[in-house]
């Protein structure tokens, strides 16, 4: 009589224990995987590069994978993990997982790989530099001429100020350019027209991508739909900055069409005048810098030294067409 009732018990109780066995194995196909940043990086909204910012994940810190989803290729490598905090993270940006992911972890479904983007049109009205992040100290990832078009995606107001404003704009170029340099800003009346950015980490070119993706040092503009492959600079000891202002020390400082003596003179600033210089020329030993009237002051004009480390100031060459050639004389 036990026997028969502890062999019903069982047979009547085996349906529950194969639901809770199963279901441990359901739950445990559908457990997070702990992931690493390997550099600084972004967690986005949607797996693709202009998608906006959800979290900054810096160098080391951890975070849960639940699934995973394809997106914009980072060095040939399209996955992309789905973190704890609801956002995106290009697997290329986190430290090596010894397994497979899209074995371990599931797929987030299609609709994760759609692209959300707000886009709005400006135009640069000086020579800019479009930078990795919003900030003088960032990598640049292109230098644009004047009266460049630009789409914008996003703006944050965490940049460096430049002059008096601290709002800077991402690119569809993958890259920041300084809300000061637009002849009109898409958010000036109203910032509702672009979604902000989110929080952005300090990034740096090297590590994201591979040396065979950079154009040579006379290319400064990225190729097309380089998005995210965009080329760094050229190593130079002059580092990035923009718009800087210096002060006439002389009694008159002659703006000319070019950088040279002998260029005819466009307009002439005051002694102790407030001038905004763009970038830098160097001509025969002597330094030179074009103003915001698009004209060349010789530095020795001015009472600071635009070509000194402090200013960090570009060299007008970086923003050149290389088949443009010849001056305004």
């Amino acid at each position: 009589m036990g026997r028969s009732t502890t062999l019903l018990r069982f047979w009547l109780l085996l349906p529950y224990v194969s639901s809770l066995l199963f279901g441990r194995v359901h739950a445990a196909n559908e457990s997070y995987i702990t992931a690493q940043a390997e550099y600084n990086t972004e967690c986005k909204t949607c797996p693709h590069s202009l998608c906006t910012n959800k979290v900054a994940y810096e160098y080391e810190d951890v975070f849960n994978a639940t699934c995973w989803t394809r997106g914009t290729a980072i060095v040939g490598d399209n996955l992309w993990l789905k973190s704890e905090a609801g956002c995106y993270v290009a697997e290329y940006d986190t430290v090596e997982y010894t397994g497979d992911y899209t074995s371990d972890l599931p797929y987030c479904g299609r609709a994760s790989e759609k692209q959300h983007l707000t886009l709005a049109d400006a135009t640069l009205a000086y020579k800019t530099e479009c930078s990795v992040c919003p900030s003088i100290n960032c990598d640049v990832a292109a230098y644009l001429p004047e009266d460049t078009d630009v789409t914008l995606t996003c703006w944050t107001d965490q940049g460096q100020v430049i002059i008096d404003d601290p709002y800077w704009l991402k690119t569809t170029n993958n890259c920041y350019i300084a809300e000061k340099n637009l002849y009109s800003s898409p958010i000036a009346a109203d910032k509702s027209r672009l979604d902000p950015c989110g929080p952005i980490p300090f990034l740096e070119l090297a590590n994201h991508l591979p040396p065979e993706a950079s154009p040579s040092p006379e290319d400064p503009n990225p190729p097309e739909n380089s998005t995210p492959e965009i080329a760094p600079r050229s190593p130079h000891p002059l580092t990035p900055t923009y718009l800087i202002n210096v002060t006439v020390g002389t009694e008159y400082a002659p703006c000319r069409s070019c950088a040279r003596e002998t260029c005819r003179e466009e307009r002439t600033y005051e002694f102790n005048q407030e001038v905004w210089l763009q970038c830098l020329v160097e001509n025969n030993g002597t330094w030179w810098s074009e103003t915001t009237d698009f004209c060349y002051v010789a530095n020795k004009d001015f009472w600071e030294s635009p070509e000194g480390d402090y200013y960090r100031n570009p060299l007008c060459e970086y923003f050149e067409d290389p088949e443009d050639e010849g001056d305004d004389d």
